[in-house]
């Protein structure tokens, strides 16, 4: 991975949970990461047979990042004033080394 294609800064939040009065599991997310060099692509668009771009629905996003062992389908991403749910994680390769995570606008 090349240094010059991390271009945002990110934040990495996971989640911690407690129970509330009524015994309820409710989780809050707490930013563990402040800032992390990254690159995000909005990948929701798709194209249609006769080449017209058309909204795929969800709004879905790629993010690489340097590979963060924490990292997994609880992550939330924050960039600027997207909070993004971490759907897939992708060790790129297996080496440890760069991590390409699809994301979807979180539900708040």
């Amino acid at each position: 991975m090349q240094a010059g294609q991390l271009r945002q800064i990110v934040s990495i939040q996971q989640p911690t949970a407690t129970d509330d009065d009524s015994g309820q599991r409710v989780y809050t997310y707490a930013t563990t990461e402040p800032k992390v060099w990254a690159r995000v692509r909005n990948v929701s668009q798709s194209k249609s047979m006769d080449g017209e771009v058309v909204a795929a629905g969800l709004e879905r996003y790629e993010v690489r990042m340097r590979f963060r062992a924490a990292v997994d389908y609880t992550t939330r991403i924050k960039f600027g004033a997207l909070t993004l749910q971490v759907v897939g994680v992708n060790n790129v390769l297996e080496r440890d080394h760069e991590l390409q995570l699809d994301c979807e606008v979180a539900d708040l």
